[in-house]
């Protein structure tokens, strides 16, 4: 049950289908110390009125929230980027990943359900969003855009 996990994923943050945002971004997940937590990298460029950066996880419409990284009221982040750093463990797993391991989280993104979202107060669902994926960190470039279709859903609330 305690399957050793690592690794890097990443995802190319794009502007929600249908928003005439300006926003992008690029944020890194690290799973480290034997996979008990995951270290988290966003930044993110072109936002304004940041109100919480999540991970949500695919199950068609949109995808109930799995991590919730920052809200506005408490946020670490700096003012009004979306970008800023930390780390989360299977503590932290909310809504279909409560209780379960951060492995299953692993899991999800391997599946391809797992989406990184930046929410503003113009677009509370996420005014930039992007699949998350293996690989990235320095050398790797994921520009598999055309999995942001997905993003599209997130506007049916």
């Amino acid at each position: 049950a305690n399957a050793q996990i690592s690794g890097t994923f990443s995802a190319d943050l794009k502007p929600t289908v249908g928003s005439n945002s300006k926003g992008t971004g690029k944020a890194t997940l690290e799973i480290q110390d034997n996979g008990q937590k995951v270290k988290y990298d966003v930044s993110a460029s072109g936002l304004s009125n940041v109100s919480g950066v999540v991970i949500s996880q695919w199950t068609g419409g949109r995808g109930p929230d799995v991590v919730s990284l920052a809200e506005a009221s408490t946020s670490g982040l700096k003012s009004g980027t979306g970008s800023g750093t930390g780390t989360f463990t299977k503590s932290d797993l909310i809504g279909p990943l409560q209780g379960k391991d951060l492995s299953d989280f692993v899991k999800a993104i391997n599946d391809g359900k797992i989406v990184f979202r930046i929410m503003t107060t113009t677009y509370p669902l996420g005014e930039v969003v992007g699949n998350v994926t293996a690989g990235g960190g320095a050398g790797g470039n994921m520009t598999a855009g055309g999995n942001m279709t997905a993003g599209g859903n997130a506007t049916a609330g």
